[in-house]
């Protein structure tokens, strides 16, 4: 859940951290065909909202179950927009974390698989064991909880720059 919160938030954060942002957004929703150039800036809004909407149900108390169904849903709806992209051969970066020149790739795909996937676990531990939730850990453990939360998001949203660094640096000599 800590995960799906943090990769949320930068999400979000990103998109509307400037007016270029925003638009390079919406200009990526026309250019991967989710929908016609007049209405990507209402879809880029809904879709921004929809995250923080997500967001806000999966810090909320109370809510963690239904925000962890709406993350599944979001995430899978994002899988399935990047694999079409994919599989047409679109060079359109996706901006799901800011303005790039990256093209969509299947990296990309796996990556919001990767995070449905981790919303559907969360929700079935969610349900299964709902004693067990970050507000029901000790100091030590949270703090453990957060960090490795912390460095998956990272990992998650520097998936681009990792790539290049590890297929684009030249070797030591």
């Amino acid at each position: 859940m800590l995960t799906l919160a943090g990769v949320l938030a930068v999400s979000a954060i990103a998109k509307v951290r400037s007016r270029m942002s925003f638009r390079a957004f919406a200009e990526a929703i026309a250019e991967l065909r989710v929908a016609p150039m007049r209405w990507s800036r209402p879809v880029a809004m809904a879709s921004i909202a929809a995250e923080i909407s997500v967001l806000a149900l999966l810090l909320w108390p109370g809510s963690t179950i239904v925000g962890l169904a709406a993350a599944v849903l979001l995430f899978g709806a994002f899988t399935v927009v990047l694999a079409r992209a994919v599989r047409r051969g679109s060079t359109a970066g996706c901006h799901c974390f800011g303005p790039t020149n990256t093209p969509v790739a299947w990296r990309h795909v796996v990556r919001s698989a990767f995070l449905a996937s981790a919303a559907a676990g969360a929700l079935i531990g969610t349900i299964t064991l709902p004693a067990i939730s970050p507000r029901s850990l000790e100091p030590p453990h949270l703090i453990l909880a957060l960090s490795l939360a912390g460095f998956i998001v990272a990992t998650l949203v520097r998936l681009d720059d990792l790539t290049w660094l590890l297929r684009g640096a030249s070797p030591a000599r």
